[in-house]
């Protein structure tokens, strides 16, 4: 039975009607080609007039849920709401992402449009506020736009029934940099366990010994599989895994900062830190100038990412790059296959990463190891 509707809110009921209908056949609780109940039923069941029923079903027609036949009933239509057998059945895509706050972000925005723009398409883009709710209203949101696909950059890597249900229905769906556990799709991210590897190879080539790990809590693989290429690191090189040498801190809206000057004050052993990405090793440069330790004479950093910023730090920061730009391309170009029905297997593609070494990890710079150095 479905909750009442709200008869004191200035919302018509037939829009009510239709927000609880779209959310049923959104969350799976009718297969594609099932039929609706009878509209006298409907009217049963809402407790509202025939005529709001129709309403309510005509607007779930227009936006592709639902068709309706004459005599026969009302059929599920959504789980083939975008795919076609000749081609692009739109031309808007969505872009949805768990926030904006640094140049990654937009460098993936600036790949995709430019693939999109070669298939003559158009992206709305969303940010889900770091929110797995707020990700789940917004692609639903974008769903019944009629998106002809949607690229979403997940908040992390647990799956929700909204994103499993687009999967199941074949809803054109690309993800970009993390996957979700348990579920297959298609996905473009970089090689974050390479990366990560490369990045402890090259500060224990270095002579560094004790070097710590600093990452956000947040459940996504992404996170995790750097962490283990910090851990690859240290068994290929015959060093112990310290647990005390690994600091975890929030990272939304911001780093917390506290945390990591802890961390650094308890750990007086430590030569170096890997940051799993490059604002957290901002954080680390400023937590260590207020214990006054100095980057990179009594601490090397390493970050991921190469972020606008680090280049102009005061000392400019060793990193790991992502080729953020290619991954918004690639993924509009799986997305795109994915559409046009071309794609006939997943399509899992990870892009290598590139470090880059500046100041910050006490190096000399070379520019010939510099360009050599790919992933």
């Amino acid at each position: 039975m479905n909750a009442p509707l709200q008869r004191d809110i200035g919302i018509p009921l037939y829009l009510q009607v239709s927000e609880i209908l779209m959310r049923q056949i959104l969350n799976g609780k009718f297969a594609p080609g099932s039929s609706l109940a009878a509209e006298p039923d409907l009217c049963v069941e809402f407790g509202v007039a025939r005529g709001t029923i129709r309403q309510a079903l005509a607007k779930l027609e227009v936006e592709g849920f639902v068709r309706r036949e004459q005599g026969r009933g009302t059929f599920i239509t959504w789980g083939e709401l975008q795919v076609a057998d000749t081609g692009l059945t739109g031309s808007q895509i969505g872009l949805v992402v768990p926030y904006v706050r640094d140049s990654f972000v937009s460098t993936i925005l600036l790949g995709a449009e430019r693939a999109a723009t070669e298939h003559d398409l158009s992206i709305t883009f969303k940010h889900a506020e770091n929110n797995l709710d707020r990700q789940n209203k917004v692609l639903e949101d974008l769903v019944s736009q009629q998106m002809a696909g949607i690229i979403l950059y997940p908040v992390n890597s647990l799956k929700t029934d909204v994103v499993e249900q687009l999967v199941r229905s074949s809803y054109p769906l690309v993800l970009v940099d993390r996957y979700l556990r348990g579920l297959s799709t298609d996905y473009v991210m970089s090689d974050q366990f390479g990366g990560a590897l490369r990045a402890m190879q090259h500060l224990i080539g270095l002579g560094h010994t004790h070097i710590g790990l600093v990452s956000w809590r947040d459940p996504s693989v992404s996170l995790e599989q750097r962490a283990a290429g910090y851990r690859q690191a240290l068994i290929e090189a015959g060093l112990p895994y310290d647990p005390a040498l690994m600091c975890e801190v929030e990272g939304y809206p911001s780093v917390a900062v506290e945390p990591l000057r802890e961390f650094l004050s308890d750990t007086p052993q430590l030569s170096a830190v890997f940051a799993v990405n490059d604002q957290l090793a901002l954080a680390v440069y400023k937590s260590a100038r207020e214990l006054g330790l100095r980057i990179p004479d009594d601490l090397a950093v390493v970050g991921f990412d190469n972020l606008d910023f680090t280049m102009h730090l005061d000392v400019p920061l060793t990193t790991i790059e992502q080729p953020a730009q290619e991954m918004g391309y690639q993924a509009v170009e799986a997305l795109v296959r994915r559409i046009n029905g071309t794609a006939t297997t997943w399509q899992q593609l990870i892009l290598p990463t590139r470090l880059i070494i500046r100041q910050s990890c006490g190096a000399e710079i070379d520019e010939a190891a510099l360009d050599s150095a790919v992933l």
